[in-house]
């Protein structure tokens, strides 16, 4: 059993060395005119959050206090016209909260 961990153990640190970032989990959420997005980062450093709106994408990065890198690219709603986004973190969770416009 403890050569089958190891061997998993270093399949896992190898893949994770080739790639330059890992991707986060999330959930979208959509509540009235607010669509919510949930990226949940263990062990989240948030002075390394990175968040760009930009041709109906969301390009969210960060880095963990492990080091790990992680990046996510989302495409947006067709509605999403200039979204009003409110960013806020809650320990390894970064809530992302956009309002829709009436256009």
């Amino acid at each position: 059993m403890e050569q089958i961990v190891e061997s998993m153990s270093k399949q896992i640190r190898r893949v994770m060395e080739d790639q330059n970032f890992l991707t986060p989990l999330y959930t979208r959420y959509a509540k009235g005119k607010d669509t919510i997005y949930v990226i949940d980062v263990p062990y989240l450093r948030s002075e390394t959050v990175y968040i760009k709106v930009s041709e109906k994408v969301l390009h969210f990065s960060c880095t963990d206090s492990r080091g790990y890198k992680y990046r996510l690219l989302i495409p947006l709603p067709a509605e999403f016209q200039n979204p009003d986004v409110q960013v806020s973190r809650i320990k390894g969770r970064v809530i992302l909260r956009f309002q829709t416009s009436n256009s």
